[in-house]
């Protein structure tokens, strides 16, 4: 009896004791984003970082491929009931996102488990990209970048250029002197359509489409043929005919080969190429502000990158450590190393004066470019955001429009009337779906 007595116990003590280490194990919070190459290492540190920080919560990161793949991986899961807490998703997918019914707006989220966020003390217009029309956040953006000029400094002495071009005609006129010195063109850029239509939009304070770019409502229609536009895509058409262009396809990361292989002197990329070219680059390089138009009063650029969407569908318990995990990576020294390990915009303004107050762009001025574009004006409503349902399928058809001026099969003014008129049928198809749902 003694015996079955002690058996006994020493089963409720394993029994207890399992109970004790299942309770003890960390609640497992689902993190998907997209391959980002090389600056996968530095999600793996913020991730390692947060899960070495404290013994509740891990944070579990699965790479999914390409932005569309990862966001077309979220929806199906989502639809499986399989759902991940968080999808890092492109910036122009906000609408999607916002019109899904599937998120849960980060702001009241941190507000609910007990953080109380400075808001004022973040970059605004990063947050205006991802606010709702009554100023509340709705994703966390975390891989933030906007475009810059980068340039070959070599190239540039050995063309005789002493300092960056401002202008869009200034551009020109060095493009050519770098072919003259015997270089394959002057000027590439990755993300054309973010380029030459959004960016260049939003910097002279020129609406794309209606309704402020959508953030007034889905009831938007795409206005980018205009004069503006037009004569600009015009000009880019002539340089691609003498060579002082060149058009490297439209994968983001396509025209960074040709620049970093000598070929072109100039490329227009996300400041978030830093980290690639601090590693591939066998010259010295340096970064500039985005080109403009002269004599007229510049604003704001556009933010690209990718946020965090945080999906409905888990226990209240889980968002605790969702929201556990956002707080930290908002930490100063979490945003500072963000900065650095990669060229994304610091999102506070308190990481980015504790960097310049350590001098760090003193050494690294290129980093400090992207952040200077991004603050140098008060957005206003026609220049903080664009916010279309289907942007993916409306990119889609504007790099088929403008690959037919590039080829010369289209005049610009034609190719961007096309682009209007079928983007406005995923625009109002869009809108119909919406409001079919009633989401």
């Amino acid at each position: 009896m003694l015996k079955i007595k002690q058996l006994s116990l020493m089963a409720g003590a394993a029994v207890l004791l399992a109970a004790q280490q299942i309770h003890a194990a960390p609640l497992e919070i689902q993190f998907w984003h997209p391959g980002l190459g090389a600056l996968d290492d530095a999600v793996a540190a913020q991730v390692d970082a947060f899960n070495a920080s404290q013994t509740k919560y891990k944070v579990v990161r699965s790479a999914r491929g390409s932005y569309a793949e990862t966001l077309n991986n979220a929806i199906a899961a989502f639809r499986a009931k399989k759902q991940p807490h968080m999808l890092v998703a492109i910036g122009a997918s906000t609408q999607t996102m916002i019109s899904s019914g599937a998120i849960v707006p980060v702001q009241g989220l941190m507000a609910k488990a007990g953080y109380h966020i400075n808001w004022n003390d973040y970059v605004q217009p990063i947050l205006n990209y991802y606010r709702s029309a009554d100023g509340k956040l709705l994703s966390w953006p975390f891989s933030v970048s906007t475009l810059v000029l980068w340039y070959n400094k070599e190239a540039f002495k050995k063309a005789g250029i002493a300092s960056p071009p401002e202008t869009w005609d200034e551009v020109g006129a060095d493009a050519a002197k770098l072919r003259a010195s015997g270089m394959v063109c002057g000027l590439t850029v990755g993300w054309q359509t973010w380029v030459h239509v959004d960016n260049y939009s939003i910097m002279h304070n020129v609406l794309e489409a209606t309704r402020n770019n959508g953030l007034d409502g889905i009831d938007t229609r795409l206005v980018f043929n205009n004069p503006f536009v037009i004569k600009h895509i015009e000009r880019i058409a002539k340089w691609i005919k003498d060579g002082r262009y060149m058009y490297a396809g439209r994968a983001g990361g396509s025209a960074i080969p040709a620049f970093l292989s000598k070929r072109c002197g100039m490329m227009i990329q996300s400041s978030a190429v830093y980290a690639f070219l601090k590693k591939g680059a066998h010259f010295k390089f340096a970064a500039a502000p985005v080109p403009h138009e002269p004599n007229i009063k510049l604003q704001n650029n556009l933010i690209g990158g990718g946020t965090i969407w945080v999906l409905k569908g888990h226990k209240a318990e889980d968002y605790k450590g969702v929201a556990a995990f956002l707080a930290f990576l908002a930490k100063p020294e979490q945003q500072i190393k963000w900065h650095k390990d990669t060229g994304y915009i610091p999102l506070t303004n308190s990481a980015y004066k504790s960097l310049e107050a350590d001098g760090y762009y003193k050494e690294h001025p290129d980093q400090e470019v992207a952040i200077k574009e991004l603050t140098r004006a008060t957005p206003t409503r026609a220049s903080m955001t664009i916010r279309l349902g289907n942007a993916a399928q409306i990119n889609a058809v504007l790099d088929e429009e403008l690959e037919s001026v590039w080829a010369g099969k289209k005049t610009a003014k034609q190719a961007m009337d096309s682009a209007v008129r079928r983007g406005n049928e995923f625009l109002e198809r869009f809108q119909q779906q919406y409001q079919a749902t009633g989401k």
